[in-house]
This record gives structure tokens, sequence and C-alpha cells, in this order.
């Protein structure tokens, strides 16, 4: 019973000086100016949160080749949306989501992960055995000299007895 007296009169004595009113002003003053802070700072965490889960959920999506791009994008606003809100989250809108997916894509192509360039095989314009087959051209004079290749720049000039030299051919079926 000594120690309730005790902590009773050094309560009287600071409610009588007004110690006790100032610790409380000071205490409030500095919850008011902490406050601010510290719920920007926690909406920081959340929005870092959201941003990773958005990067997981668009890798997870991006390897999807069943999905075309808008329905990977979709699932992915989805699944943050719901990430979110599950979380209790609920200052995430639909667009905040779209936008965090997007950075999220955007930050997933720089790393050089894209594939939502749809697989594509290139078309055979000729079988490989013609291909190594030069094409015959007509016999005249006209495309004798087409087929000559154009003349060296002079640096790396060949000596004149290497020279391409253009042959005429005579039109024996005129």
């Amino acid at each position: 019973m000594e120690t309730f007296k005790q902590i009773n009169d050094v309560f009287n004595w600071l409610e009588s000086t007004g110690i006790l009113a100032a610790l409380v002003a000071l205490i409030l003053v500095v919850v008011k100016q902490v406050q601010p802070y510290l719920k920007l700072h926690i909406k920081n965490k959340q929005l870092s949160q959201v941003v990773q889960f958005a990067l997981t959920t668009v890798t997870k999506f991006a390897t999807l080749e069943g999905l075309s791009k808008s329905d990977r994008k979709k699932a992915a606003d989805k699944d943050v949306a719901d990430f979110a809100a599950q979380l209790g989250f609920s200052w995430v809108t639909p667009e905040i989501v779209d936008s965090i997916v997007e950075s999220a894509y955007q930050q997933f192509k720089k790393l050089g992960y894209d594939n939502h360039e749809p697989a594509t095989s290139p078309e055979p314009t000729e079988p490989a055995e013609k291909s190594a087959v030069p094409v015959q051209a007509p016999a005249s004079s006209a495309s004798a000299v087409a087929q000559v290749s154009a003349p060296k720049p002079e640096s790396v000039a060949e000596p004149a007895s290497a020279t391409p030299k253009i042959v005429e051919k005579s039109d024996a079926n005129a």
C-alpha cells in the first residue's frame, strides 16, 4: 500500500505543478508530427509489397504461351488487385494497379525476359538445294553487262590483270 501512496503523491505533484499537462501536450504534438511520417512509411512498405508481387505476377503470366497480350495484362491486373484487397490495402485503385503492372512489365522487358512476341518460324522462300544453284539468265548482251559486279573502291582495287572484263555475246539467234 505504501508504493501506491507514493505513486499517487508523485502524480498529484506533477498535476499541481503543470508538468503533467506539459508532458501530455508534448506527447500529443509528437504524435501529430510523427503520424504523417508513419503513414507515409507504412504506405511505402505496402506499395513495395504490391510492386514486388506485380513483378512476380507479370513474370508468371509472361511465360504462359496460351494467352494473348491483353489477356495476360488483364490476368496480371486481377491478381495484383486481389492481392492488395486480400492484404486490406484500401488505397489501391484499379488505375494504380494498372500503372504498377505496366511498370512491372517495363522492368521485365528491361531485364530482357519479354517473350510477348509470337513465335514465328522463318518462311522458306526456296528449298535449300535450289538456293545453292545460280539462276540462269537469258543470253543477251544487256544481261551480261548487268551481271558484272560493281567496281570496287580505289582503296581495295585489284591489279589491272585481275579486273573483271565484260564479255559480250553475239546474238546467234537473230
